[in-house]
């Protein structure tokens, strides 16, 4: 049983792994994760790693809607169908929104204090082999052999299968415009984050105006300010689509500052 629930948690972690990269690719911000950016005005050479990456509510979030989404309509996630397992409540019934809910909110609690730890300990040893989750919806997993409720009939799984990848395509639609017209004010903030293009001298603030699209182009207003010096600049800036990586880059950028002000 436990080599099983190993297998779903691997096959899971790939699928949801797939959905963070879309995630992260569309509404995700570059910031430094160590290190401190160079600056041209700092003169100084230090090293320093980036990642783009939304917030992690927002990642937490996607992981518990999978488990939450999958295991409310056919009692099993791929890794769990892959593995075998099915999820049942005491009496080896099928469980509803409310269990799934349950049950999988409380993984935020099972991961800590890392890589299921306490999950991993309450599923050794519990009679049941119930990580809290389990505890807390009365819910348990099982081999499919085991399982006594019938399966679903044929119309509503699939009526649920198709739901299920129309909402996913609808929301593939809506991630892939996103990263086209929403996103370049993004890769923009990540320049500012990491000091590239026009703001290689490192900057306080910055304000954008309204775009200008061209064919695989957008060209921004920018205005910013100078951190060391607090010089106001203005100037433009042009992101280009990359059709091979299938998002914006920084293109080129201009711009002129107020005449600096020593002591």
């Amino acid at each position: 049983m436990l080599p099983r629930r190993i297998l779903a948690l691997i096959a899971d972690t790939i699928v949801i792994s797939l959905l963070d990269a879309i995630l992260n690719g569309t509404f995700g911000i570059t910031r430094v994760t160590s290190g401190v950016a160079t600056t041209v005005g700092s003169g100084g050479y230090t090293s320093f790693t980036t990642q783009t990456t939304v917030d992690w509510p927002w990642l937490a979030l996607l992981w518990v809607t999978y488990y939450v989404v999958l295991e409310g309509l056919f009692g099993a996630t791929f890794g769990k169908r892959l593995a075998g397992l099915r999820v049942t409540d005491l009496e080896g019934r099928r469980i509803g929104w409310q269990a799934a809910i349950v049950r999988n909110l409380a993984r935020l609690l099972d991961v800590l204090p890392f890589a299921y730890l306490l999950g991993g300990i309450l599923t050794l040893v519990t009679r049941r082999h119930q990580r809290l989750g389990d505890l807390l919806a009365g819910t348990v997993v099982v081999p499919l052999a085991a399982v006594s409720y019938p399966p679903l009939p044929s119309g509503v799984r699939r009526r649920r299968v198709i739901g299920l990848a129309a909402v996913t395509a609808v929301l593939l639609v809506l991630c892939g415009t996103f990263a086209y017209f929403g996103r370049p004010p993004l890769v923009i903030e990540g320049a500012k984050n990491t000091s590239q293009g026009i703001f290689t001298d490192g900057v306080n603030s910055y304000t954008l105006g309204s775009p200008r699209w061209g064919t695989g182009t957008v060209t921004y207003p920018v205005t910013y300010e100078l951190a060391r010096t607090t010089q106001t600049c203005r100037g433009f800036i042009t992101l280009n689509w990359n059709w091979g990586f299938a998002g914006w880059v920084l293109g080129s950028g201009e711009s002129q500052c107020s005449p600096r002000i020593y002591p």
